[in-house]
């Protein structure tokens, strides 16, 4: 059964900020970067597992994909649903999760 996914205010908050940041100097390389960053969770619904756990937290349900240098940090905290939780530059250090 395919989950629910579900972007969270600061996920959206953090792509909008990526994408705004990023069309200060190229709109079209905005426009790329964030759709590839949106592409990277499309297969979240059929495989939630497909991500690695997210090294800091240790815990099953918190998992990431890596859209370089970029960081798409995610849980799964029902059977039916995948939450994105943040949209993370690695450069940025630890994660606020």
């Amino acid at each position: 059964m395919a989950r629910k996914v579900i972007w969270s205010d600061d996920a959206i908050a953090d792509l909008a900020a990526i994408v705004r940041h990023i069309a200060a100097d190229n709109p079209s390389a905005a426009l790329r970067i964030g759709q590839a960053i949106l592409g990277s969770t499309r297969l979240l619904d059929e495989f939630p597992m497909s991500g690695r756990m997210l090294p800091e937290e240790g815990k099953e349900s918190v998992r990431e994909v890596i859209h370089a240098p970029y960081r798409v940090i995610y849980e799964l905290p029902e059977s039916d649903v995948v939450v994105v939780l943040r949209v993370w530059h690695a450069a940025r250090g630890k994660p606020e999760v």
